[in-house]
């Protein structure tokens, strides 16, 4: 209020001590203040037009005529604006409006310019499913997962329009109330991700297939991949697979026997020895009996009946109907293991994102490690620069003393002999490449640390029990469980883990 009435005192020229003022104002007298002795007072109506920062809006502040004196009018009040170059989107009405009231009116909106409108990004619009769709399967009533009713494959026919992109917008300039354009942007512009097996539309715009298959979308373009069926087990008849699209097979994988697809992998009863690799999802109705040498690997999720002495590998999430037993598990996002026992015992189960199941460990104390909230590949790829980083301190400190003790004997004796000599220089060589070895092992493991720092936001819920002998790393928070626990949910908190009761948790 006190910079309005500044104004005010400004614009009718009436020069004051504002110390005095303020400090009247601050006592909230009610004694009347003095402001001037000048009987030649401006009391006719008074104005100001203020224009926003980035010259949008306009607005007009009314001090009204006080005891009769002159009114201000509208040609006043327009022949500022036009003074100030204020032409684009006056409102006279509103002006005419606040004159009519004469009264004090602050900071009245009369000019109004136009924000820029960005133009809107080219779309791709998929006709197949949507892009990143998770297939999973459905729960039944009595928890388990019915994996039979579920289909990774989707066939196209030839010809079938399969993706179009939408062309990006020009964006709509806008105009400040001075009249001056403000430059939009355009919409981004984005390539039609046309893979393998598809026809461009004459004008660039749709892809259609031009073979039957089965559709995915692999290094972000679309591609129509043949299936490949195999009738039986995949055994000593068949030979290993190694195929462009995607495979079924309609029996097992037999021992010491591969298959390989650039698509998805359906196996309808086991994996025994056997390995699985995939650029897809990898779906296996029965279970893997790894022998302790099966490898399943996938870069979509992989979903199984059961998992024991195996190892196993997705990029997205690991759903298992039964159990995990003593098998290394990799999942770049979650490991979900459900049905009646919902276990998990023995060997590492790593994931990006969270655990989830109903029993881990077992009343055996048997060990069984939990690692959860960092991407398997980021925390072995950390793990492995440590212990390089170490190694590589170890030898330097080995090449340091050896230096130390041919610098010492030839102090000792004047000339070392000439084979002291070439090992001295040696030495030397290895001790700056081992400086920089080190100094580029420090930076690899910084920047780690740094990606490991904004990662870190894992959990784990176990509905049923968590047994002795469980090992839990969180981030970089470690805890080892010595007694029973049961129904509760795991999470990072600063450097150590909180444990909390499902029923406390929502949400997940």
């Amino acid at each position: 209020m006190l910079s309005l009435l500044k104004k005010e005192l400004t614009l009718r020229k009436i020069q004051i001590n504002y110390q005095i003022l303020e400090k009247w104002i601050d006592l909230n007298s009610l004694e009347p203040l003095k402001l001037t002795d000048n009987m030649n007072l401006d009391l006719g109506g008074k104005f100001d037009v203020e224009v926003d920062a980035h010259l949008l809006n306009a607005y007009l502040t009314i001090f009204p005529a006080i005891e009769g004196q002159h009114k201000i009018n509208l040609s006043e009040i327009k022949g500022i604006l036009i003074n100030r170059g204020i032409t684009c989107g006056v409102d006279e009405v509103k002006i005419m409006i606040a004159l009519a009231e004469n009264k004090l009116i602050r900071s009245l909106p009369i000019a109004k310019g136009r924000e820029p409108m960005a133009g809107k990004n080219a779309e791709i619009k998929y006709y197949f499913y949507e892009k990143g769709l998770k297939i999973k399967p459905k729960e039944l009533e009595n928890g388990k997962v019915d994996f039979y009713n579920i289909s990774l494959i989707q066939i196209v026919e030839k010809g079938q329009l399969l993706v179009e992109k939408i062309l990006a917008t020009k964006g709509i300039p806008g105009i400040t109330v001075t009249g001056l354009e403000i430059p939009a942007l355009n919409g981004k512009d984005a390539i039609l991700p046309i893979g393998k097996n598809l026809t461009l539309s004459a004008d660039s715009l749709k892809g259609y297939a031009n073979c039957e298959g089965h559709v995915v979308i692999v290094d972000r373009r679309v591609s129509v991949l043949p299936v490949f069926e195999v009738a039986s087990d995949v055994d000593f008849s068949t030979g290993n697979i190694d195929f462009v699209g995607n495979v079924v097979v309609k029996g097992n994988i037999k021992d010491g026997f591969s298959v390989k697809a650039k698509g998805d992998v359906e196996i309808y009863g086991s994996v025994e020895g056997g390995h699985v690799f995939a650029s897809g999802n990898i779906f296996i109705k029965k279970g893997v009996r790894g022998l302790k040498k099966s490898k399943v690997e996938a870069q979509g999720s992989v979903y199984c009946n059961f998992v024991e002495y195996a190892h196993i590998s997705a990029a997205e999430d690991v759903i298992v109907n039964e159990a995990i037993m003593h098998s290394i598990v990799n999942s770049g996002s979650i490991i979900q293991v459900g049905g009646r026992k919902g276990l998990v015992v023995g060997g590492i189960c790593r994931a990006g994102k969270a655990l989830i199941c109903k029993n881990m460990g077992s009343n055996l104390a048997t060990i069984t490690t939990i690692e959860v909230g960092l991407k398997p590949e980021l925390r072995l790829e950390y793990k492995d620069v440590c212990e390089k980083l170490v190694h590589s301190k170890d030898n330097y400190q080995k090449t340091v003393k050896g230096i130390k003790l041919l610098g010492d004997l030839k102090e000792k004796i004047g000339n070392l002999p000439s084979d002291k000599n070439i090992l001295l220089a040696k030495l030397l060589l290895t001790k700056g490449q081992l400086d920089k070895q080190e100094e580029d092992l420090s930076l690899i493991k910084q920047k780690l640390e740094e990606q490991i720092k904004e990662l870190e936001d894992g959990y784990i819920k176990v509905s049923g029990v968590i047994n002795c002998g469980v090992n839990v790393v969180i981030g970089r928070a470690n805890k080892h469980f010595t007694t029973e626990l049961y129904n509760l949910m795991l999470r990072q908190k600063g450097v150590d883990i909180s444990i909390s009761p499902l029923a406390d948790e929502k949400g997940e």
